[in-house]
């Protein structure tokens, strides 16, 4: 007994179909700039950082994608005292990258969170050591020579001309 074509042809056809969206949902592929997280039921998996074509579980497992390419960082423009109780502006930056993304997604979650927590770090240290410092310090750089000849030709007065000589220490 031979089975009609179209008996044949409909559950082949679906069974493909079917398989063919499985495939479809579990293939996700990561750019140069890109790194993820697999993550099951909320918890992570596994880490993937290098470019291509990768599969996961459809509908069990989720890519989480985070920048691989540096950061920026820039604090919000304040007033902070030296040691010598001299006010100055200072305007903060940084540049950051995520070196570890299943780390970086447990801690922090996603980059809200990261410039968050590095507004609380950087601010703080940068208000730490400008306010242990003295003017001078901050300004000038440590290899910095003051030449007498020219001090004598400014017409500072005495007092100037010790704050300019001033050896700076790091």
């Amino acid at each position: 007994m031979t089975v009609p074509l179209p008996r044949v042809v409909l559950p082949v056809a679906v069974t493909g179909m079917a398989l063919f969206v499985i495939f479809a949902f579990s293939a996700y592929t990561l750019d140069e700039i890109e790194q993820a997280v697999i993550v099951r039921f909320g918890e992570p998996r596994r880490a993937v950082k290098d470019p291509g074509l990768y599969f996961r579980m459809p509908f069990i497992d989720e890519v989480r994608r985070f920048e691989r390419c540096t950061m920026a960082w820039d604090g919000a423009p304040e007033q902070i005292p030296t040691r010598g109780r001299q006010f100055i502006s200072v305007d903060a930056t940084a540049r950051w990258r995520i070196v570890k993304p299943q780390a970086y997604m447990q801690s922090v979650r996603n980059e809200s969170g990261a410039q968050s927590r590095l507004d609380d770090i950087i601010d703080s240290a940068v208000r730490d050591r400008v306010s242990s410092t003295e003017l001078v310090e901050i300004v000038r750089s440590p290899d910095w020579k003051v030449d007498a000849s020219e001090l004598s030709r400014a017409g500072l007065g005495d007092k100037e001309k010790q704050l300019l000589q001033k050896t700076i220490e790091h």
